[in-house]
């Protein structure tokens, strides 16, 4: 339906309440985008019960918005309005932590605070980043044992270090003593990922509201706040998490949500990492081990349990098939390695081609499938007979149970995607449908002889569809770079809905037309790898001699250091290198000597092209290397271009020319922050005006005046 009067005005004033009450100008991108997502987002038709007609497709709306558009308070005011109009929970989903915090900290606190808007909103995180008081209780308790045979596997050294214990007592005591909420972020004192992951919550360990601690839980205390908000802001690998399990066990059911993702740009390969798998046989061998050990300690907990020893002896008769498959899977593997190696990639990687496997593997993986599933089963009976004996106790025997509870759960985990992968391998692909990327990398040392196995789907269009796109309410995905060469079908293929009636540029108020883009004239090009990095530092020095920041982006960092170390003494002492410090400590510094007059210059690689906010004088000018194509080294981009060569099209222009102009989006973007900015973007690649790939990249290019050949 079409938006209502009401919603119309209550957008309005609360837009007109929030600029009048931080003293800013309206801006005319910013009020466009919230005239796009609130008209999208009210056009979706629903039934009585409030759930999207399942005959409604438009529900998905694209919007690239650029720097200076204001895009989050845009989205914000349009969304959470329409969500309460319609009564549907509003989830905020990014792709990077910077910006969640910042949504979190700045964006939705003042919102509320000057819109005079009413909702509520709570940060959803994965369960790894809470404190779980009873493992750091089980810690603590297990150093304090005179005897290691407490521990779970006596035969192993379990005991913490001294500063692990002490780390795990403060948490321990901050969590009980009501000064920290158990969120790791909030946690001000450093500590290291390996003692975190001693008292970090995690599923496979987690008993629910069987453990003595349920009341206070940090995790679930959490949940009880997502659940309660009327804006959750999450996560694109939690979204896509939650609904991989059913959906509304963190977040909200997705046919009562309306989602919107910031920096969505990310959702494909996001998809496509999270069904991801990946086995090593030497693992899987070492997990038999821990099978076994974890089941003899069972048998000790429970003597006179009957049927539980005879699980648990069905469980070593399938461990024991399974460590057979395993060891015969070797020969074979190796087999195929020597009858392919002319195949092997620069990182000794076999890429089955088409994803097909050879005919010799597919009988084993299928036995091992059926091993992983029926071990899968039988660990699971196992794990809930454990859970069923937890008692209020905090005896020697309930920890010990609690333990191997984790550790069943971890079990079972491994169990479920291994069976994923070996039943993937073992079928294969529809051929009507895109394959799967499939390869093996193998190790031979000193130390170890083994093979890892992989498996990546090539699109990511079917899981999200599967997953989100058929349930949820509403959609909108944003971006400050969604559009390649202009339009965005490269995009929408990748996501596998929308279409351009539902897709929309916004340009940012940003002073483009008082900015350049610079090509200069070059001898050399990038295909002439040493004489194009010797030019290079020729012209850094001239190009580098105004005052305030840069900003230098290389494609590899074998020429960064190799620039680098070419320049003079004087101009290398204004440098700060990507990878030397961490990324914070070299953008403070780098402001500090600005903010003192002196010049600075960060020199950085593909992640310093993306996300880097440096305003005003901080950066004057942006030079770039050379234009961001991809090397397509990885299984995943080979396989990719092998399809699409096989069904007619170009690898170059269907991937590696619309994903070059997106990054080169994101690079020029580093330079114009505010509405006053200004400065030069260089390019020192002249295969943008001497190809014909170039026209569509300039193209595509915001407004800036051009400076070519000069």
């Amino acid at each position: 339906m079409p938006l209502s009067d009401e919603t119309k005005a209550t957008i309005q004033q609360a837009y007109s309440t929030w600029l009048s009450s931080n003293s800013f100008k309206p801006r005319r991108g910013q009020r466009n985008m919230i005239a796009v997502i609130a008209k999208a987002l009210s056009a979706v038709a629903y039934g009585n019960e409030g759930e999207r007609r399942p005959d409604y497709n438009d529900h998905v709306c694209l919007v690239e918005a650029g720097t200076g558009t204001g895009k989050t308070v845009a989205y914000s005011i349009a969304a959470i309005i329409v969500a309460k109009a319609l009564q549907k929970k509003l989830v905020i989903s990014t792709a990077t932590v910077t910006l969640q915090e910042q949504l979190i900290a700045r964006d939705l606190p003042n919102l509320q605070a000057t819109s005079e808007l009413d909702f509520t909103f709570a940060i959803a995180k994965g369960r790894q980043r809470y404190f779980c008081l009873s493992k750091a209780s089980m810690r603590i308790k297990d150093f304090g044992e005179a005897s290691s045979s407490q521990g779970l596997f006596p035969d192993e050294d379990v005991r913490l270090s001294d500063t692990s214990l002490a780390q795990i007592k403060l948490l321990e005591s901050a969590f009980s003593g009501s000064t920290w909420d158990g969120d790791r972020d909030n946690w001000e004192l450093p500590i290291t990922q390996e003692d975190w992951s001693l008292v970090g919550a995690d599923r496979a360990s987690c008993s629910g509201k069987k453990c003595p601690h349920y009341q206070g839980c940090a995790l679930f205390s959490a949940r009880d706040e997502v659940r309660s908000a009327d804006v959750v802001v999450a996560n694109h690998d939690l979204v896509l998490a939650d609904l991989a399990t059913g959906g509304g066990n963190v977040l909200p059911e997705a046919q009562d949500t309306i989602y919107v993702f910031d920096e969505a740009h990310h959702l494909p390969s996001k998809s496509q990492n999270h069904l991801s798998r990946h086995v090593s046989i030497d693992a899987e061998r070492r997990r038999i081990v821990t099978t076994q050990k974890t089941t003899a300690r069972i048998k000790k907990l429970f003597p006179q349990h009957t049927d539980l020893h005879r699980t648990i002896k069905s469980i070593a008769q399938i461990d024991e098939a399974l460590d057979a498959s395993l060891v015969n899977l070797l020969p074979l593997l190796e087999q195929v390695f020597q009858q392919q190696s002319h195949l092997l990639n620069s990182s000794d990687e076999l890429r089955f081609s088409h994803g097909v496997v050879p005919v010799t593997l597919k009988p084993i993986f299928h036995e091992l499938g059926q091993c992983y599933s029926l071990k899968s089963g039988v660990l699971q009976k196992t794990s809930d007979h454990v859970l069923a004996s937890f008692t209020d106790d905090r005896d020697n025997d309930q920890a010990n149970r609690e333990a191997l509870y984790g550790v069943l759960g971890e079990l079972i985990n491994n169990c479920d995607s291994a069976h994923l992968l070996c039943t993937d391998y073992a079928i294969g692909d529809d051929e009507a449908v895109i394959p799967t990327a499939r390869w093996l990398h193998q190790l031979n040392s000193d130390m170890a002889f083994d093979f890892s196995i992989y498996m990546a789907p090539l699109s990511a269009a079917d899981t999200l569809n599967r997953l989100l796109w058929k349930h949820c309410f509403a959609a909108v995905l944003t971006s400050a770079t969604l559009a390649a060469l202009g339009h965005f079908d490269h995009f929408i293929e990748q996501i596998g809905t929308g279409d351009s009636d539902r897709s929309f540029k916004i340009l940012g108020d940003l002073n483009f037309a008082g900015s350049i883009f610079h090509v200069p004239k070059m001898l050399s090009d990038p295909t002439q790898a040493d004489r194009h990095t010797e030019e290079i530092i020729q012209l850094l020095p001239d190009l580098l001699s105004q005052d305030g920041g840069s900003l230098v982006l290389f494609s590899s960092r074998r020429q960064l250091k190799a620039v680098y170390e070419g320049l003079e003494d004087t101009l290398r002492h204004s440098v700060l290198l990507q990878g030397e410090r961490s990324k914070q400590y070299l953008i403070n510094q780098h402001k500090k000597a600005v903010d003192e007059g002196a010049n600075s210059v960060l020199f950085g690689l593909a992640s310093f092209a993306e996300g880097l906010d440096l305003p005003g004088d901080y950066c004057l000018q942006v030079i770039i290397a050379k234009l961001p194509f991809a090397v397509p080294d990885s299984p995943i981009d080979e396989a990719l271009g092998e399809w699409i060569e096989s069904n007619g099209g170009n690898s170059f222009w269907d991937i590696a020319v619309p994903n070059a102009s997106l990054r080169l989006l994101q690079a020029c973007g580093r330079l114009l922050r505010g509405e006053f900015d200004q400065g030069r973007v260089t390019l020192l690649d002249r295969r943008i005006i001497t190809k014909s790939y170039g026209k569509q990249l300039l193209a595509s290019l915001p407004p800036f005046e051009k400076q070519l050949n000069c």
